[in-house]
């Protein structure tokens, strides 16, 4: 048991933190509490099950998630959220009521029976004796690869520069010449992407309905609260103590408590350490 706990534990470990990056960008740049994201990975699932299911290659199948995905919150940001800008309770209500819509067309478009997305890889291997599979295996190597980037972007690059100046303080950066709207809007791109890839790995074994957008999210919230609205790092380690406590309530009690184990760790953390166990936002690395 304590080997399955290990092993899955650093493989949600990975995944939530997909997921939850994506939306602590968003606030961190855009300000932006974005209760659609569960959906857009939702979304991101059926489109690779629809893809999938066509006949072309799986390499054509994640590029085209991702960018079906990327253009969906692109849209819903200009169309939805930016008219709302500064109306914080307003975008709440809508990017909720807009998750609602994704889930609702999923259901009309492909019924509410549960669909199954071909794996890119067959087989697995042993590891400390806890079976797992290739697929598994390379959603967990895609996404350190992945946070690797997303690490040299922000710490790195001119552009990693400009996020956190427009994180810290968005006035003073459009002041100095930055166009915040811009930033955010390629925010908003890179964490949609960034739940749509973690949708694409996690799809093959996971059954797909159009709910499963609503689990993630709540993964999400309380990550990015342990962690810190906007901190990268903090995300890291939300990451890390939600996934680790879901793998021993479920493996110790009955999978069934795990939601209700990431609502308690959300509401103590609310409590105890409302800004985060790292506070700092994207600015400090």
């Amino acid at each position: 048991m304590i080997a399955d706990i290990i092993v899955f534990g650093a493989i949600w470990t990975a995944i939530y933190s997909m997921i939850a990056l994506g939306f602590s960008l968003i606030f961190g740049v855009a300000k932006i509490l974005n209760l659609a994201h569960g959906a857009l990975f939702m979304f991101a699932c059926y489109s690779s099950y629809l893809l999938a299911t066509s006949g072309i290659g799986m390499f054509w199948v994640a590029m085209g998630s991702v960018l079906i995905t990327i253009i969906l919150a692109i849209l819903s940001y200009w169309i939805l959220i930016k008219p709302m800008r500064n109306m914080e309770t307003q975008i709440l209500i809508i990017t909720w009521a807009f998750a609602m819509f994704i889930e609702q067309v999923i259901v009309i478009g492909f019924g509410p029976e549960p669909r199954f997305v071909p794996s890119i890889f067959s087989g697995g291997m042993n590891v400390i004796g806890v079976r797992v599979t290739y697929q598994q295996m390379f959603a967990v190597g895609v996404t350190i690869v992945l946070l690797l980037l997303l690490w040299w972007l922000l710490s790195k690059t001119n552009m990693g520069r400009i996020i956190r100046s427009v994180s810290q303080d968005r006035e003073m950066a459009s002041m100095l010449g930055v166009n915040a709207e811009r930033v955010s809007l390629f925010v908003i791109g890179l964490s949609s992407a960034f739940a749509a890839i973690a949708g694409i790995l996690v799809a093959p074994f996971l059954t797909v309905t159009p709910a499963m957008g609503w689990s993630p999210i709540l993964v999400a919230f309380t990550i990015v609260v342990l962690g810190g609205l906007g901190n990268v790092w903090g995300t890291l380690l939300g990451a890390v103590i939600v996934a680790y406590a879901e793998m021993i309530t479920s493996y110790a009690i009955t999978p069934q408590l795990k939601d209700a184990v990431t609502f308690s760790i959300m509401i103590l953390a609310l409590i105890y350490r409302p800004k985060g166990l790292f506070s700092k936002g994207v600015s400090e690395r």
